[in-house]
């Protein structure tokens, strides 16, 4: 496991630590899976979020408006699996 590098409830995957980049080169991508946990990390800013890699999202709703727009309820727990996606 590697760090991403931010200490926020959210990310940008653009701006990831310098230590994941250089992990993430170093495997091929169909050997690479990225998990995202978190409501804010996992959920509220990249639930599909397409990745050159496999990936999975988990999460717990902590928010009336996340539950509404996902057409669930508070304290539901998600958990999304998104393949790859080829360029």
């Amino acid at each position: 496991a590697v760090s991403s590098g931010s200490d926020l409830p959210v990310i940008d995957l653009r701006g990831v630590s310098a230590e994941l980049n250089e992990e993430a080169s170093s495997v091929a991508l169909d050997r690479l899976f990225v998990v995202l946990e978190g409501m804010g990390r996992g959920i509220e800013t990249n639930l599909n979020q397409p990745l050159l890699c496999d990936s999975m999202r988990i999460g717990m709703v902590k928010h009336p408006e996340v539950a509404t727009h996902l057409g669930g309820s508070m304290y539901d727990c998600v958990c999304k699996f998104l393949p790859r996606v080829t360029t």
